[in-house]
């Protein structure tokens, strides 16, 4: 049964051999803190030749350089002729790892010696396998009847780590499951489920998870092939392995900002010299020690500077990145809590939603003082809920402990992304209450809007005035049409075990790119033609957040799987995904 499973294709056989070609010329130079923003070419020149016993080419094949540390990766991936190249190496890039899913990694070391590398991929064992594959292979697998059962569940389950990774696997009775959903309960983000839907996810999460079970094997997903192997993927990770990096930006001096959740720390990466840099002056100290402040979120804003959320600490910030001058706006407890995404409409305005307390925020350009306005609630359960002293007294029972169950499963209606419109429009979702809906600034008038899905979350507007927003509960991605009250459904080729949690429009074309948060991917979507490239991430357990652009067209994300540890390698990552 299991070399069935494993046989996807004829390109996968019990041994597949890679010849790597690599006409070396290392250099005897070790990287300082600050290497140069040349990199040191070795003249490196990689190709590859993939076949099965029948000779079949396999193409796909992650091909990454590393360092000693295992600190920078960069990727590519074989082509259909099985080859692979990189136009200039780093000279810190020591090793070589060989990875496809249903082989056995292999990590072949770069010396001065060396010239051609030919090495043989071993068949992965049934127990390697089960370690490769990624979340969303097995969290297709977690069936329950109930759609509404269903929903709260990926909502309040996946809504900060994958489901379906190695870690997640480990529990198979339902005293270990009812452990895990105290657990959670108590960590203060609300994620709470209610007592029938414990009952009921907890069978399917034993059978979904059993690979010896009714269910049988996963199954494997296919390879990269076409233009999904047209692509370098770079990675940087953080030394610190207690940073939980939630969101990153591209800032206006070409570095890449992100934000700490744990420290509360700044973190800004230079990817010419390769250098990053803990910001930890630039901590707000405005508020009791005893307080986590929970930075959350980054943005550029029109104005140049880099904009802030800290999240538990009730604050915004903006950063003068070439002074280091940051200004501080606080946020009174009693009348908003919990400040999330942040966007500036045409007029430079800054608007944030405030998730704890169902609201929108804005700071009033002409006096500098924070401007909240209630949201429209479903009924009087969630306007009670969202009442600040209500939402303050059911986080610290959910930190006690004194509350680990729900007592509905859209008691918070927990508002998310933002966005504007061309038109001016402030477009804002709310996660647990299948809503989107618009703020008129000049009226000062709210307009709601339900959704034929679960869990909409980051999500942003093209330059028609199309809203692209991912649902969460589902896996896809819908677009809505202000113009006509149109949604239309585009499905991922990851499946339904995957979870959007952001996308972003790409302002040169229009298209789409998508995080694929529980299948370690990123995905591009042609709008005009319906297609999707997914993009391969060279790591496991990534759960992507925030999508960015920079001035070449590149796109920036971040690994934010919590706890960080989780994440492949023990720490988070900066990365870019630089299309060939």
């Amino acid at each position: 049964m299991y070399l069935k499973n494993l046989t996807r294709n004829a390109a996968i056989a019990t041994i597949a051999t890679i010849a790597i070609i690599a006409p070396v010329r290392l250099l005897a130079a070790v990287e300082t803190t600050a290497p140069s923003s040349k990199p040191l070419s070795m003249g490196i020149a990689l190709s590859a030749s993939i076949s099965d016993s029948k000779g079949h080419k396999l193409e796909g094949v992650m091909v990454s350089l590393l360092d000693d540390a295992e600190t920078r990766l960069t990727t590519r991936f074989t082509n259909k002729n099985g080859n692979v190249g990189f136009s200039e190496v780093n000279a810190s890039h020591s090793k070589v790892r060989l990875r496809l899913t249903g082989y056995a990694d292999q990590m072949v070391k770069l010396d001065a010696a060396t010239t051609t590398l030919n090495v043989t991929l071993k068949a992965a064992t049934k127990s390697e396998l089960l370690e490769q594959l990624p979340a969303h292979v097995w969290a297709e697998r977690i069936h329950v009847a109930d759609e509404r059962t269903n929903r709260e569940f990926r909502i309040n389950c996946m809504m900060c780590h994958q489901m379906g990774y190695k870690n997640t696997r480990y529990y198979t009775t339902p005293e270990s499951w009812e452990a895990i959903y105290a657990s959670m309960a108590n960590k203060g983000t609300r994620a709470l489920l209610t007592k029938e839907t414990r009952e009921a996810i907890t069978p399917a999460l034993i059978a979904a998870f059993d690979p010896n079970g009714e269910l049988g094997m996963p199954r494997i997903p296919e390879p990269p092939t076409g233009k999904a192997t047209d692509v370098e993927i770079t990675e940087w990770r953080l030394a610190d392995k207690a940073a939980s990096m939630h969101d990153v930006a591209v800032g206006p001096d070409g570095n890449i900002y992100g934000v700490d959740t744990i420290g509360s720390n700044i973190w800004r990466l230079n990817p010419q010299t390769n250098q990053i840099t803990e910001m930890t002056h630039l901590r707000p100290t405005v508020r009791p020690k005893h307080i986590p402040l929970l930075l959350h979120t980054v943005l550029q804003g029109p104005d140049g500077k880099m904009w802030f959320t800290y999240a538990f600490g009730n604050l915004i910030a903006s950063l003068d990145v070439k002074t280091e001058e940051m200004k501080i706006y606080e946020m009174s407890y009693s009348e908003g809590i919990y400040p999330h995404t942040m966007r500036f409409d045409r007029d430079g305005q800054l608007w944030f939603t405030i998730s704890y307390t169902n609201q929108l925020g804005t700071i009033d350009p002409k006096t500098d003082k924070i401007v909240i306005y209630d949201m429209p609630t479903r009924n009087e359960i969630q306007a009670k809920a969202a009442k600040p002293a209500t939402a303050m007294k059911e986080v610290t029972m959910q930190r006690t402990g004194d509350q680990v169950i729900a007592a509905h499963d859209e008691i918070t209606t927990i508002p998310y992304g933002i966005d504007v419109t061309p038109d001016g429009n402030i477009w804002f979702s709310q996660f647990n209450n299948r809503r989107i809906g618009w703020f008129d600034k000049q009226s000062e008038t709210f307009h709601m809007v339900d959704t034929p899905f679960g869990g909409p979350r980051r999500f942003r507007a093209d330059s028609k005035g199309n809203l692209w927003i991912p649902a969460y509960a589902e896996g896809g991605v819908y677009r809505y049409e202000p113009d006509t009250g149109k949604f239309t459904e585009f499905t991922l080729p990851t499946g339904p075990g995957d979870a959007v949690y952001a996308v972003n429009i790409d302002p040169r074309d229009d298209t789409v790119w998508a995080c694929g948060t529980n299948s370690d991917t990123m995905m591009h979507l042609d709008p005009a033609t319906g297609k999707t490239v997914t993009y391969q991430l060279p790591s496991h357990v990534t759960f992507c957040r925030e999508i960015n652009f920079d001035k070449e067209g590149n796109v920036w994300t971040s690994y934010s799987q919590y706890p960080s540890a989780t994440i492949e390698g023990g720490s988070t990552v900066f990365v870019r995904i630089k299309p060939l």
